[in-house]
């Protein structure tokens, strides 16, 4: 899966802007996979949110995507465009962009690894992040699913003792 950074596209790159959306899908910071071949893309808005886009439909599941009042299409189908016309990103069938007329890739430059890099480093962050919230959650709905067997165990139930099971004397708490 490739993903581009979150730099926007400028308008000498694709063309000129033609309206708010199209505006909107370049100068926002968004980053766009391929999800799988057939041409569904995953955008990661400038918001933090995730959506995906069919290419090939040019449908997406965002709201303005999903609102059939909406004009279309929305900026999230129009940053995969614009990110494929300008070979950022892999085409729907899976292959990569095409390459320079002597059958090399353009290099990357530095700036543009370091960017990658350093996406790639927040994405793991904010899943790591997930994961520790995630296992949070798990520990507390352990805790309350263990008070409740103990009460309806029918013996006397006594929430002090059972939190210092857990968690060490009450003197502690």
């Amino acid at each position: 899966m490739a993903v581009t950074d979150s730099s926007s596209i400028q308008e000498d790159e694709q063309g000129p802007i033609v309206d708010g959306r199209d505006r909107r899908a370049r100068e926002e910071n968004m980053d766009v996979a391929l999800l799988r071949q057939g041409g569904l893309y995953e955008v990661q808005s400038e918001s933090g949110a995730s959506y995906e886009v069919d290419l090939l439909d040019r449908q997406c599941n965002c709201p303005d995507g999903e609102n059939p009042s909406s004009p279309s299409p929305c900026k999230h189908v129009r940053r995969v465009e614009l990110e494929l016309e300008a070979g950022h990103i892999p085409r729907p069938d899976g292959r990569l962009p095409q390459q320079s007329e002597v059958g090399r890739s353009e290099p990357v430059s530095r700036g543009s690894e370091l960017r990658f890099k350093s996406h790639l480093l927040s994405k793991i962050q904010r899943r790591e992040e997930e994961l520790a919230h995630l296992d949070a959650e798990v520990q507390t709905l352990q805790f309350v699913y263990d008070v409740i067997e103990e009460i309806t165990e029918g013996d006397d139930f006594d929430l002090k003792d059972a939190l210092s099971e857990e968690y060490g004397p009450a003197s502690e708490l």
